[in-house]
C-alpha cells in the first residue's frame, strides 16, 4: 500500500484522539472549494497516541461524521501518526530516478527500528537533487503494517473505501502548500497539537525537510488540571476549553496550564534542536500552530516569546473557497485549527504524487 497516494470526489478523514474530523473539497479551475465538513467527538480512550483502542466506538463516530457532513461518495483519504510512524531524512548517492524505488528498502534497513517486512515504506525527495555534495536527500517514511491495517479496517467497517493512506505530518504540509503558494525559501514549523500526539513538519517553501511525532498534547493539560484541582476528567476538559464550570475559575487553571506549556515548549525545542543537527544552515522563520490544543488562550504568545519568532494560527481555508451562505465565517474560524490535517488529506487524490 502506497502512503502517497480527478476527478473522483474524496473526503479527508482525520481520525484523531479527541474527534473524527471530515472535510470534502471539490477541485476547481481556480483551486479548491469546500463542499462539506463535520467534527464528531470521541471519548478520551477510544484513540490514544495514534492507536485505535475501541474500534466499535470509532466506527460509529465515522458513520456519524459522514451522515452529519452529508458527503457524496465513499472514497476516503486517511492519515496515520504516532510512534508506529518513523520519518527520517537520509542522504543517498545520486542515482537515476527509476532506480530510487529499488534502493529505498535497502537503505531503510539501516534506519528503521522495525523489521522491513513489518512496515509499509515510502519516500519523498527533499531539496534539490544532486546538491553541492552530489547527494540526494530523501525523507524516508515507514509505518507498521499493523497500524495501517488497523485504520483501514475501521474505515472499511464504517462503509468507506480508503484510497490513500498518508501521514498526518505530511497532510499539514499539503494544506500549507495550497494556502501559502508564495512562501519562497523560508522555513516554517508546522506544529499540530492534538489531544495525544503533537505532529511537527518543517517545510522550506512547500517541501518537507524534517518531520517528527511526539506523544504529547491536549490530554496532558487536562490531566494536570485533574491532578491539581481533584475534579473529574470531563469537568477539567470543559474548563480547559473555556466553558464555565461551577467552582472552577480561570485563575485556578493557570498554574497547571503554565506548567504543561513549559513541558510542551521543551518538546518543541527538542524537535528544533534535532532539526538543527540535521540541517546546520537552516533556521525556523515562523511557527504555524494547528490542532484543537493550539486554541488554548495565551499559548501562541507564550511560544512566540520563547523563541522570538512569529507564531500564527493556521487558516487551512485561506485560499479555499468556502461559500458564506453554507459556511458562516465565524463558524468556520472556530473549527479551522482542528481541520488542518483533514484539509491536507482532502486535497489528496489517488495517484497524485508521481515520482
Amino acid at each position: 500500500m502506497a502512503l502517497w497516494g480527478k476527478k473522483k470526489e474524496t473526503m479527508g478523514l482525520d481520525i484523531g484522539s479527541s474527534a473524527i474530523k471530515l472535510v470534502q473539497l471539490d477541485e476547481t479551475a481556480d483551486g479548491y472549494r469546500l463542499t462539506s465538513f463535520s467534527v464528531v467527538s470521541l471519548p478520551p480512550d477510544a484513540v490514544s497516541e495514534g492507536a485505535i483502542k475501541d474500534p466499535p466506538v470509532v466506527i460509529d463516530a465515522i458513520k456519524e461524521a459522514v451522515g452529519k457532513a452529508g458527503v457524496r461518495g465513499r472514497d476516503a483519504v486517511i492519515g496515520v501518526s504516532g510512534h508506529s510512524v518513523i520519518m527520517k531524512k537520509v542522504s543517498l548517492p545520486r542515482i537515476a530516478p527509476e532506480e530510487l524505488a529499488d534502493a529505498i528498502p535497502l537503505e531503510a534497513e539501516h534506519h528503521i527500528p522495525f523489521p522491513i517486512d513489518d512496515v509499509y515504506l515510502d519516500f519523498q525527495v527533499v531539496g534539490e537533487p544532486g546538491g553541492d555534495d552530489g547527494k540526494l536527500d530523501v525523507l524516508l517514511v515507514a509505518v507498521k503494517k499493523a497500524k495501517v491495517d488497523e485504520y483501514v479496517a475501521v474505515v472499511e467497517e464504517a462503509g468507506l473505501r480508503p484510497v490513500v493512506v498518508d501521514v498526518d505530518a505530511f497532510a499539514l504540509a499539503n494544506q500549507f502548500e495550497v494556502n501559502h503558494p508564495d512562501s519562497g525559501r523560508e522555513v516554517a514549523a508546522l506544529i499540530d497539537i492534538g489531544a495525544s500526539v503533537m505532529k511537527t513538519n518543517m517545510v522550506r517553501g512547500s517541501a518537507p525537510i524534517f518531520a517528527r511525532d511526539v506523544p504529547f498534547g491536549g490530554h496532558n493539560y487536562t490531566q494536570a488540571i485533574v491532578q491539581r484541582l481533584k475534579i473529574p476528567w470531563d469537568r477539567a476538559e470543559a474548563a480547559k476549553c473555556g466553558q464555565e464550570i461551577p467552582g472552577v475559575s480561570w485563575d485556578d487553571l493557570v498554574p497547571s496550564l503554565d506548567a504543561v506549556s513549559r513541558e510542551l515548549s521543551l518538546e518543541i525545542q527538542r524537535s528544533f534542536d534535532y532539526f538543527a543537527s540535521l540541517a546546520e544552515s537552516e533556521r525556523v522563520d515562523r511557527i504555524v500552530l494547528s490542532g484543537g490544543c493550539a486554541k488554548l488562550p495565551g499559548l501562541a504568545v507564550f511560544l512566540g516569546a520563547r523563541w522570538g519568532i512569529p507564531v500564527e494560527m493556521v487558516n487551512p481555508f485561506q485560499t479555499i473557497q468556502a461559500p458564506a451562505d453554507r459556511f458562516p465565517a465565524e463558524e468556520l474560524r472556530a473549527v479551522a485549527p482542528m481541520l488542518a490535517v483533514a484539509v491536507g488529506l482532502g486535497i489528496r487524490r489517488p495517484g497524485d504524487k508521481p515520482r
